[in-house]
Parts: structure tokens; sequence; C-alpha cells
């Protein structure tokens, strides 16, 4: 059983934020109520237990993955076998456990080389696809691992197509950390590309 601590209120703030992303398109969705068990009860419970500053990650409700453009909810089976720890971790904080991993951050590039840099150049300096090592974000929501492996995983406009089924969820992770350890710009000036 894995906790984590939130001291830092900013890392807090953005749990919270993910925490409303999965309740409030419940409470939208449905006339839901928050019967024990529920997503919605669970959701509830995982903002609590943030609030206390401690966090069960393996008691923690999946959070709700929607594709970038479609809002769509992911289906999150990818046909690459059973969830690394990592992911399952993931898939309900929100938070790449990968990050500052420089043995995982290296086989990100290893990954990102074969698989990206056809588009995003061999440094993520932008090619056919654009940059992604500045703070001139396509999706504002990449500031986020979320919205980042939403993004990935699901897809984007144009020939951004879903890698799901081709790199597992566990790859998209390493991924994320390599683009996350090169990245050079101040995320307060991202800016919506349209």
């Amino acid at each position: 059983m894995v906790s984590l601590s939130f001291k830092n209120k900013q890392y807090s703030a953005i749990c919270m934020a993910l925490a409303m992303s999965v309740f409030l398109p419940s409470c939208h969705a449905s006339e839901q109520s928050a019967a024990p068990g529920s997503k919605v009860d669970s959701t509830i419970q995982l903002a609590a237990a943030d609030q206390a500053g401690v966090v069960d990650v393996a008691a923690a409700p999946i959070l709700d993955f929607r594709g970038t453009i479609s809002g769509d909810v992911l289906d999150l089976n990818d046909g690459k076998g059973p969830d690394t720890e990592a992911v399952q971790e993931f898939l309900r904080t929100g938070k790449n456990p990968y990050n500052d991993n420089p043995e995982v951050i290296k086989n990100g590039y290893t990954i990102f080389s074969t698989a990206c840099s056809g588009c995003h150049g061999h440094l993520a300096e932008g090619k056919l696809g654009p940059a992604l090592a500045d703070d001139y974000w396509t999706y504002p929501g990449n500031i986020l691992d979320k919205g980042l492996f939403e993004t990935i995983y699901g897809g984007g406009q144009g020939m951004m197509g879903p890698q799901r089924g081709l790199i597992s969820k566990d790859e998209i992770l390493q991924v994320m950390s390599w683009l996350r350890s090169i990245y050079e710009g101040d995320p307060k000036k991202a800016k919506w590309k349209n």
C-alpha cells in the first residue's frame, strides 16, 4: 500500500483540481448520488484525504481520462498486457511517478526517438509536429501529466494520432518523463495555439 503526503500546497491544489475533474463530470452526467462505494463517493473521500494530508493511492479511484479533442472517455485497455505499478499509480493520481528518475528518462528518450521523433524532431524541437520543450503549448492541459498523457494516448488534432495500442501506457509515461526533463520554458507563459 502506497501513501503520499501532500505538503506542497501547489501540488495539493493540482490534486484537488484533478479530483474535481472526476467529480464534476459525474455530477453533471447523471443525477447520481454519492452512494457508498460509488465513483463520486470515492472521489469525495480522495479529496477529504488530500485535505487531511495523506492519500492512500491503492484505494483511490481511477481518474476520468478523456480525449483531448473529443472529450470522450478514453478506453484505457491498450491491449499491451497488465498495467505496471507505475501506471496504476498514475491512473489514480494523475502524476507521473517516473518524473525525475534518470534511468527511466534515458529509456523515455529511446522510446521517443523511435516512436515520436519523426514528427516532433530528435530533441522535441519540432518538425512536422510542434516542439515539445518550450512554453508554447498546443493544448494547455498538457501542463499537467494527466493532460499530456490524454493527448499522447488519445491523440490530438491533425497528424497527432492516438498512440493507444502502438506503445504501452508505461512507455507513454517514460516518454513523458523525458519530455519533462528537457522542458525549457516557463509554464506560466504557456499559450494556446489555435
